[in-house]
């Protein structure tokens, strides 16, 4: 068992590090972190070779999708293409939609910062660490960026291993495959000069998509655990208080402290969800169609490379998804740990007034802090668990069997 006395308990700065971190990734400082003037031009240049990417490779999309001979006929093509569609669209609607609402998050970020525990002591009290970025989404980032790194290699490993073993076994014309890591043709005559060009901008192009998807999720993760370890210290602090008759005004003024604590919470927490609302919505609706695609492409597919690396997209995708749903779940445990609190302390030892004003409580927590796809949807395990796309007893079986039977 950790001892939370003798522990560094985590400052705010470490919370935010890492979505801030994510989206300078992309070019973008949300937070505006002092830095020389050189790392600022060299942000700008990247969000703009970013925007330059997707520009240049959604061009090229619609045009091969214009000229439908290249389509027609092929639904492993379609699929792939349905696919890129889905997953770039899904990253610039988040994108744009935190965009929008950057300076309300920016602000709602300085609330939270402000009522962070600044002492040592209290910082120890809150148990801060335990709130700390979990192992679970530690690791899901972490193979997050190992499937980036596999989609991105493997097109170059392959077709370098490809002509090593050509070049090994057969005396007449070697030709280097230059395989893509996306089915779009955009150079028609490959040289190895253009075939470096167009990794690279496969490389930006992607890694900027990503990131864009995953940093809005892990901006909203990051507030929503905020928001939970506030709930779960006031539910602490009133589990453990002892009211008696003979203190009636010191018990009402350490209500009152609770209650105001208590509103305050949950008009941030309304204000999370007002940013981030029409964000879960999409981002509930953008996933399950991409996950779909990305199992049918796969199944298509079977063995091969493109087929295992879609498979570990699948879980990489499903793995997220899952992120947002355990800070659904937390937020919701928490705020309603504040009404289990409130019944299991001694309340009954309390003035008349004490009780009156301790039962609003337990009424408004009964309410719980939800995550809120605009009213819609209340993110949580069960959102995860209930999702058609991730039906881990039938599609996911089925995909198994089918890859492991096509070997």
């Amino acid at each position: 068992m950790r001892n939370v006395e003798s522990e560094v308990q985590r400052n705010y700065d470490d919370f935010t590090y890492v979505p801030n971190l994510i989206f300078k990734s992309i070019g973008y400082d949300f937070l505006a972190t002092s830095k020389p003037t050189w790392q600022e031009f060299l942000l700008r240049i990247y969000w703009i070779l970013g925007f330059a990417s997707q520009l240049y490779m959604f061009y090229y999309l619609i045009l091969r999708t214009i000229e439908w001979d290249t389509l027609a006929g092929n639904p492993t093509i379609i699929m792939r293409f349905g696919i890129v569609y889905f997953f770039v669209l899904n990253a610039d609607v988040k994108l744009i939609i935190f965009m929008y609402h950057r300076r309300r998050l920016r602000k709602l970020n300085e609330k939270m910062r402000s009522i962070y525990p600044s002492e040592d002591a209290e910082r120890r009290a809150y148990r801060l660490n335990e709130f700390y970025w979990p192992r679970s989404a530690r690791y899901g980032v972490y193979y997050y960026y190992f499937v980036f790194f596999f989609v991105m290699a493997s097109p170059i490993l392959q077709s370098v291993g490809m002509y090593l073993y050509e070049r090994s076994t057969s005396h007449g014309e070697i030709k280097f495959a230059y395989i893509s890591t996306y089915p779009i043709e955009r150079i028609k005559t490959m040289t190895p000069l253009w075939y470096v060009f167009s990794q690279g901008v496969d490389i930006v192009f992607s890694l900027f998509i990503m990131n864009a998807s995953l940093g809005t999720d892990i901006w909203m993760m990051c507030i929503a655990g905020q928001l939970s370890l506030h709930f779960d210290h006031l539910g602490r602090q009133l589990q453990g208080y002892s009211p008696s008759r003979r203190n009636g005004p010191k018990d009402c003024e350490f209500l009152a402290s609770i209650v105001r604590k208590h509103q305050l919470l949950y008009i941030l927490h309304k204000e999370l969800n007002d940013i981030f609302g029409m964000l879960l919505a999409y981002n509930i609706f953008s996933t399950a169609i991409t996950l779909c695609c990305i199992a049918f492409y796969t199944l298509l597919q079977g063995i091969t490379r493109e087929g295992i690396g879609f498979s570990l997209f699948f879980i990489s995708i499903s793995a997220q998804f899952y992120m947002v749903c355990y800070y659904g779940q937390l937020l919701i445990d928490m705020s309603e740990h504040v009404a289990v609190a409130a019944y299991t302390q001694n309340w009954y030892n309390g003035s008349s007034t004490y009780q009156k004003h301790l039962l609003l409580i337990m009424q408004r927590a009964q309410r719980p802090a939800e995550l809120s796809a605009k009213g819609v949807i209340i993110i949580s395990r069960e959102t995860f668990t209930s999702n058609p796309s991730l039906d881990h007893d039938s599609l996911v079986w089925d995909l198994l069997q089918v890859l492991f039977s096509s070997s």
